[in-house]
């Protein structure tokens, strides 16, 4: 399947915008993009203005400038085949996402997305009712209306779905075992030092999950997971807290840093799996008088990272500090 190899976006300069950087505008303006990020667009001649004049990242905009960007996109492959359709009705979609898709575009991803998807293929309009983190897999709802997405983000806001997790964490001195239960049930916020500001930590939103361990091996153990709130990253914030974080995640198991490096293209240690190991098993509801609920079957890549006994080999040098 062939794509476009590049994107032209265009922005006008607002009265608020007035006086702030450049880099910090086209931070600001394309979502998940970093100072950084934006720095080194400016610097490789990506960038135009209008009236014209000589662009640094530290110049500053003004109302009524026309910047664009071309953002180059080789990379970013539609994963189109592995997104599953698993229900349509006349009022929305439900997909199994595959981890490595993107809900929606970002700085760097516009062709694998489901809402591309939904445009190109389905042609259709597509309105987002919940979001899945890229590396997350599973059931995503999807809405075809502006009416739909309204009452059933009411529906997620009153906490009338009901949506359950499996995730593979580490287990430092047996914290979990089958069977255990735990409810970690800390506000979150954002937090960090990285722009965009991405990372979640402790703050003033409500978020409760509601955690059972149904398994262990060496040092990992599988939990069944129920969130009451939908916070940005709960479960993977909640879970690095505890000291458990999920296998493979790349903010808050590998921390920022290495984060921060990995969105900016920079080289980074090997390790795997490719993908964190958490996956939105199930979702149900009740729609127009009918209950629903939606599975998605559990990828291969988390069983067998799960019963592999080299699993520890390749946990971050830090790994040590969570006993």
């Amino acid at each position: 399947m062939t794509t476009e190899t590049q994107r032209i976006r265009e922005f006008e300069v607002r009265i608020n915008e007035e006086g702030i950087r450049l880099d910090e505008f086209l931070a600001i303006r394309i979502g998940r993009m970093s100072r950084s990020q934006a720095n080194a667009c400016i610097k490789s001649g990506s960038v135009g203005i209008e009236p014209f004049r000589n662009l640094k990242p530290s110049m500053k905009v003004h109302v009524g400038d026309k910047i664009s960007i071309t953002q180059r996109l080789s990379g970013d492959v539609p994963m189109y085949d592995a997104l599953v359709l698993l229900d349509e009705t006349e009022d929305f979609w439900v997909f199994d996402k595959p981890a490595g898709m993107a809900v929606h575009p970002t700085a760097n991803i516009y062709h694998n997305t489901v809402t591309r998807y939904i445009e190109t293929q389905l042609k259709a309009q597509p309105y987002v009712v919940h979001r899945l983190d890229k590396d997350t897999s599973g059931v995503l709802l999807v809405a075809k209306n502006a009416d739909v997405v309204g009452e059933l983000g009411a529906l997620f806001l009153s906490h009338d779905v009901e949506k359950e997790y499996e995730a593979v964490c580490i287990n430092p001195r047996g914290k979990f075992y089958p069977g255990s239960r735990i409810d970690i049930d800390i506000p979150l916020g954002f937090a960090g030092i990285v722009l965009p500001r991405i990372t979640m930590g402790p703050g003033s939103l409500n978020a409760l999950t509601h955690i059972e361990c149904t398994d262990i091996h060496d040092d990992l153990a599988w939990l069944r997971v129920k969130i009451d709130t939908g916070r940005q990253h709960q479960i993977r914030v909640h879970l690095a807290m505890n000291g458990t974080p999920i296998v493979g995640d790349k903010l808050y198991f590998f921390g920022e840093s290495f984060y921060k490096d990995f969105l900016d293209g920079e080289p980074t240690p090997q390790f795997a799996p490719v993908r964190h190991l958490l996956h939105a098993a199930s979702l149900g509801l009740r729609w127009q008088g009918r209950d629903y609920r939606w599975h998605a079957p559990i990828p291969e890549i988390m069983t067998s990272v799960f019963r592999s006994n080299t699993a520890t080999t390749w946990f971050p040098t830090d790994y040590a500090r969570l006993y």
